[in-house]
Protein backbone atom coordinates (compact mmCIF):
# COMPACT_ATOMS: atom_id res chain seq x y z
CA UNK A 1 0.00 0.00 0.00
CA UNK A 2 0.95 3.61 -0.49
CA UNK A 3 0.02 6.26 2.08
CA UNK A 4 0.51 9.89 1.04
CA UNK A 5 0.18 12.41 3.89
CA UNK A 6 -0.71 15.99 2.95
CA UNK A 7 -0.87 19.03 5.26
CA UNK A 8 -4.18 20.91 5.06
CA UNK A 9 -5.44 24.23 6.42
CA UNK A 10 -9.14 23.37 6.64
CA UNK A 11 -9.76 19.65 7.15
CA UNK A 12 -13.54 19.71 6.56
CA UNK A 13 -13.11 21.66 3.30
CA UNK A 14 -10.32 19.37 2.08
CA UNK A 15 -12.29 16.28 3.00
CA UNK A 16 -15.37 17.58 1.17
CA UNK A 17 -13.23 18.32 -1.91
CA UNK A 18 -11.91 14.75 -2.17
CA UNK A 19 -15.37 13.31 -1.51
CA UNK A 20 -16.71 15.52 -4.35
CA UNK A 21 -14.17 13.82 -6.62
CA UNK A 22 -15.83 10.51 -5.80
CA UNK A 23 -13.35 9.17 -3.25
CA UNK A 24 -14.46 7.70 0.08
CA UNK A 25 -13.13 8.46 3.55
CA UNK A 26 -12.24 5.60 5.89
CA UNK A 27 -14.04 6.69 9.06
CA UNK A 28 -12.09 4.23 11.23
CA UNK A 29 -8.81 5.97 10.35
CA UNK A 30 -10.16 9.54 10.55
CA UNK A 31 -10.75 11.99 13.37
CA UNK A 32 -10.77 15.76 13.99
CA UNK A 33 -7.09 16.00 12.89
CA UNK A 34 -6.99 13.62 9.93
CA UNK A 35 -9.08 12.15 7.15
CA UNK A 36 -8.04 8.95 5.38
CA UNK A 37 -9.15 9.35 1.76
CA UNK A 38 -9.23 6.03 -0.08
CA UNK A 39 -8.20 6.44 -3.71
CA UNK A 40 -8.17 2.70 -4.35
CA UNK A 41 -7.43 -0.54 -2.49
CA UNK A 42 -3.72 0.29 -2.39
CA UNK A 43 -3.58 4.10 -2.15
CA UNK A 44 -4.70 6.24 0.78
CA UNK A 45 -4.23 10.00 1.06
CA UNK A 46 -4.07 11.14 4.68
CA UNK A 47 -5.21 14.72 5.03
CA UNK A 48 -3.58 15.99 8.20
CA UNK A 49 -4.05 19.39 9.84
CA UNK A 50 -0.87 21.46 9.54
CA UNK A 51 0.00 21.42 13.26
CA UNK A 52 -0.17 17.62 13.35
CA UNK A 53 1.74 17.37 10.06
CA UNK A 54 4.50 19.55 11.57
CA UNK A 55 5.02 16.86 14.20
CA UNK A 56 5.97 14.41 11.42
CA UNK A 57 8.66 16.45 9.68
CA UNK A 58 11.81 18.36 10.53
CA UNK A 59 11.73 22.03 9.59
CA UNK A 60 8.90 24.19 8.38
CA UNK A 61 5.77 22.92 6.67
CA UNK A 62 5.77 24.42 3.19
CA UNK A 63 2.70 25.98 1.61
CA UNK A 64 2.04 24.05 -1.62
CA UNK A 65 -0.09 26.91 -2.97
CA UNK A 66 3.09 29.03 -3.16
CA UNK A 67 5.85 26.41 -3.41
CA UNK A 68 4.63 23.13 -4.92
CA UNK A 69 7.18 20.36 -4.57
CA UNK A 70 5.39 17.31 -5.94
CA UNK A 71 2.74 16.39 -8.50
CA UNK A 72 0.56 13.41 -7.59
CA UNK A 73 -0.46 11.46 -10.71
CA UNK A 74 -3.35 9.02 -10.90
CA UNK A 75 -3.95 6.78 -13.87
CA UNK A 76 -7.52 6.38 -15.04
CA UNK A 77 -9.11 3.79 -17.36
CA UNK A 78 -9.87 6.05 -20.35
CA UNK A 79 -9.59 9.55 -21.81
CA UNK A 80 -13.08 10.55 -20.70
CA UNK A 81 -12.17 9.76 -17.07
CA UNK A 82 -9.37 12.35 -17.23
CA UNK A 83 -11.76 15.09 -18.28
CA UNK A 84 -14.44 13.94 -15.81
CA UNK A 85 -12.06 14.02 -12.82
CA UNK A 86 -10.75 17.49 -13.74
CA UNK A 87 -14.34 18.74 -14.22
CA UNK A 88 -15.33 17.39 -10.79
CA UNK A 89 -12.29 19.08 -9.24
CA UNK A 90 -13.10 22.43 -10.85
CA UNK A 91 -16.76 22.13 -9.80
CA UNK A 92 -15.57 21.47 -6.23
CA UNK A 93 -13.52 24.70 -6.23
CA UNK A 94 -10.19 23.61 -7.68
CA UNK A 95 -8.02 25.58 -10.03
CA UNK A 96 -7.30 23.77 -13.28
CA UNK A 97 -3.63 22.97 -13.67
CA UNK A 98 -1.18 23.45 -16.49
CA UNK A 99 -2.40 22.16 -19.85
CA UNK A 100 -0.45 19.03 -20.70
CA UNK A 101 0.73 18.06 -24.15
CA UNK A 102 -1.34 15.28 -25.63
CA UNK A 103 -0.37 12.58 -28.05
CA UNK A 104 -1.95 9.40 -29.35
CA UNK A 105 -0.82 7.34 -26.36
CA UNK A 106 -1.61 9.70 -23.45
CA UNK A 107 -4.19 12.21 -22.25
CA UNK A 108 -3.53 14.25 -19.11
CA UNK A 109 -5.45 16.79 -17.05
CA UNK A 110 -4.37 18.54 -13.88
CA UNK A 111 -5.75 20.51 -10.97
CA UNK A 112 -4.94 21.59 -7.42
CA UNK A 113 -6.78 20.75 -4.22
CA UNK A 114 -7.94 23.51 -1.80
CA UNK A 115 -4.45 23.72 -0.28
CA UNK A 116 -2.61 23.89 -3.60
CA UNK A 117 -1.44 20.26 -3.78
CA UNK A 118 -0.97 19.48 -7.48
CA UNK A 119 -2.70 16.47 -9.04
CA UNK A 120 -2.75 14.92 -12.52
CA UNK A 121 -5.20 12.49 -14.02
CA UNK A 122 -3.44 10.42 -16.66
CA UNK A 123 -4.73 7.99 -19.26
CA UNK A 124 -2.13 5.90 -21.08
CA UNK A 125 -2.79 3.71 -24.09
CA UNK A 126 -1.15 0.53 -22.83
CA UNK A 127 -0.59 -0.70 -26.40
CA UNK A 128 1.72 2.26 -27.09
CA UNK A 129 3.49 2.58 -23.76
CA UNK A 130 7.15 1.71 -24.11
CA UNK A 131 8.64 -0.42 -21.35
Amino acid sequence: MLFVTLPVQDLPASRAFYEALGFSVNQHSSDEHTAAVVLDDNIVVRLLVRDAFADLVAGDVADPAHHPTVVHSLTVPDRADVDELVAKAVAAGSRPGVPAPEDASTHTGSFTDPDGHAWQALWMDQLHVVN
